[in-house]
């Protein structure tokens, strides 16, 4: 059960990356889900974009935690890489590539490094008119 007020190590370097990067809000709403486990977000205004983040973790102390960005969804992403993950993205040093698979299959991966540890999820892909100005500027190729 969490303590009221107590906020978990990913939420906290969350909101100070969204602070960072010029969220006028970054308060998260955390709650306690079951089986020990925990989830909180946030919706709101950053680099140009309306944008929704979902953490989930197993436990208080989790290792790694799930990470919801609009509909990119990051598993096992280290607790203590959470603030620079997000920073990453934010500030325009993750990549959104299209990448293909079989003959007439591809997808958009959105991939973020934080020190020696490499993140990614994919999607379907989208018009480059469909993306938002955050996923703009990550955009190669």
């Amino acid at each position: 059960m969490t303590a009221p007020g107590r906020k978990f190590l990913p939420v906290t370097l969350a909101e100070e990356a969204l602070h960072t990067a010029g969220a006028p809000d970054a308060s998260f709403e955390q709650r306690d889900v079951e089986d020990g486990g925990w989830f909180a977000d946030w919706d709101g205004r950053v680099a140009g974009s309306d944008v929704y983040l979902g953490l989930m973790g197993g436990s208080p102390d989790a290792e790694s935690v799930r990470v919801l960005l609009d509909d990119w969804t990051f598993d096992e992403v280290a607790t203590d890489d959470v603030g620079e993950f997000l920073t990453r993205v934010f500030s325009g040093q993750a990549v959104l590539s299209r990448q293909k698979f079989l003959l007439f299959a591809s997808s958009h991966v959105l991939e973020v490094q934080v020190g020696p540890s490499s993140y990614s999820a994919g999607r379907d892909v989208r018009p480059d008119d469909e993306l938002v100005p955050w996923e703009r500027a990550l955009t190669v190729g």
